[in-house]
């Protein structure tokens, strides 16, 4: 057997896709909400010399408004020392005390502060925060008398160790182990701290929690704690009538005792967590005119972006000397030019998929969102004859205001369901299943097969009850029996 080595050459032709800087950019910035737009485009601005904001006004415009400034100071200020030539005023000035307001206030007119200008803090000096639970926990323990420096230490670790809700995060047993402390003596401080405000923190379980809030408030009866310490589960699925036969109590007792013991916070610390508010700024604008329903771009906020004309003259001079300046600026210009047509070109995008989603989804917006029709990625980008991954990058994130309220743009593409007039969109599925919930008796809530029945029988909705359930955990919808209510 001979194996033959050769070399040889062959031409072959491919094809591939080069996404180019610009090109990227352009992808990215189709991905931006208005707000993280807006950052970005500011973040060029700093960077970039040649990018400015335009102005509204013209050069004209500006010196005129400027001049007209600075007469009307100069007039304030010969009126002012005007007045003050006045015999009468002359006379009030000379008899008038100044020593206490030079006591009560500095030089500069601003009130006396004990800094002189030179030390005067900075802005940010008298700041403040919200209070987190940790600050609050180690100012309580501060303050808490015959608490030795060793006890402190060990307090400290404890609060340290506290997650969001309030709950001990770390294992007791490694507590102890890195602290290097007796479990007694760990136990006692941690005693100590779970009668801090808000009672029940630094709790092991939840039934520690409860335990604790239960003794401070003196509901710690036999029956409470049995009920808290034992049959936490048939709490969390309102069983009640099970708790009282293992108990071997009355169910009223039982209900009296649950009254109680629904009164406690599960979660001490979680009012110390700081709010998340989402801001939301609409992209575009939908509303009714003439009969028909428009799309405006809302282009308040985003600064409409030029290229300096002193920077453009410098970048089209001719010469030697200022070469390696000439193709920064070059190169700068190039940049800002491209970065103002990828936003003109991403509200372009915008707006060609919104007018088709108004196109589609007509009956969503003159009769709400229980008409809500079943749409897809393919059906828009068909037809502005665009990619879906294009499609799919407006909608992501980005938010109009209609009618009906403010909606995500992707919450107009729905999968479809049968129906016996035809199909009809999945979230107005969910809006149905939200409202049969919403009427349901508290002591009777409807399960999912009751849910199954009532939209075949009154809207001729064919869906499986696996479908319901999946329907309801999306919206954050608990079980019936987690939604049954006797008390």
């Amino acid at each position: 057997m001979s194996i033959s080595l050769s070399q040889n050459i062959r031409l072959i032709q491919t094809q591939q896709l080069a996404l180019t800087p610009q090109l990227q950019q352009a992808i990215k910035l189709l991905q931006l909400n208005q707000v993280e737009l807006l950052e970005m485009v500011n973040q060029e601005m700093v960077t970039n010399p040649v990018l400015e904001e335009a102005a509204d006004k013209g050069l004209e415009e500006h010196e005129h408004d400027e001049q007209q400034s600075n007469e009307r100071d100069e007039r304030n200020l010969r009126e002012g020392l005007d007045s003050e030539n006045r015999p009468e005023i002359r006379e009030a000035l000379k008899e008038a005390d100044w020593q206490p307001y030079f006591e009560q206030r500095g030089i500069s007119g601003s009130a006396r502060s004990g800094f002189d200008d030179d030390d005067r803090p900075s802005w940010d000096y008298n700041l403040t925060k919200p209070a987190t639970l940790v600050d609050h926990l180690l100012w309580q323990l501060q303050l808490t008398p015959k608490f030795d420096e060793d006890n402190f230490w060990i307090g400290e670790a404890i609060i340290y160790s506290l997650d969001e809700d309030g709950y001990l995060e770390t294992e007791f047993t490694e507590l102890c182990d890195r602290l290097d402390c007796p479990v007694e003596l760990v136990e006692e401080v941690l005693a100590r701290i779970q009668q801090l405000d808000p009672v029940g923190v630094a709790a092991r379980s939840l039934e520690e929690c409860l335990l604790c809030q239960l003794a401070h408030v003196g509901l710690d009866s036999e029956l409470n704690c049995k009920i808290v310490a034992g049959h936490i589960s048939q709490l969390k699925t309102k069983n009640y009538r099970k708790i009282a036969r293992h108990l071997q109590v009355d169910e009223e007792k039982v209900l009296a005792a649950v009254r109680e013991i629904l009164a406690l916070d599960p979660k001490p610390g979680a009012r110390f967590q700081p709010d998340s508010t989402q801001v939301v700024v609409p992209e575009v604008f939908v509303h009714k005119s003439e009969g028909r329903y428009v799309v405006t771009l809302n282009s308040d906020r985003l600064p409409k972006l030029s290229v300096n004309s002193y920077y453009q003259d410098i970048a089209s001079q001719r010469g030697d000397s200022n070469a390696l300046t000439r193709n920064y600026l070059t190169e700068k210009i190039r940049a800002a030019q491209w970065l103002i047509k990828s936003i003109e070109q991403r509200q372009k995008t915008i707006y060609k998929v919104m007018v088709s989603i108004v196109k589609f989804q007509g009956d969503f917006f003159a009769r709400g969102p229980h008409f809500l029709k079943p749409l897809v990625l393919r059906d828009v980008a068909d037809d502005i004859e665009m990619h879906e991954s294009t499609v799919s990058r407006v909608t992501q994130g980005k938010y109009v205001q209609t009618p009906h309220g403010v909606f995500e743009l992707k919450f107009f593409f729905n999968s479809s369901i049968n129906q016996g007039s035809g199909d009809i969109a999945s979230a107005s599925v969910k809006r149905k299943i939200v409202d049969y919930i919403e009427k349901e008796r508290p002591s009777e809530p409807l399960s999912d097969d009751a849910i199954v029945k009532l939209l075949f029988n009154d809207q001729e909705i064919k869906i499986a009850r696996r479908t319901v359930a999946k329907y309801r955990n999306q919206l954050g919808i608990l079980a019936s029996g987690q939604r049954k209510r006797i008390l």
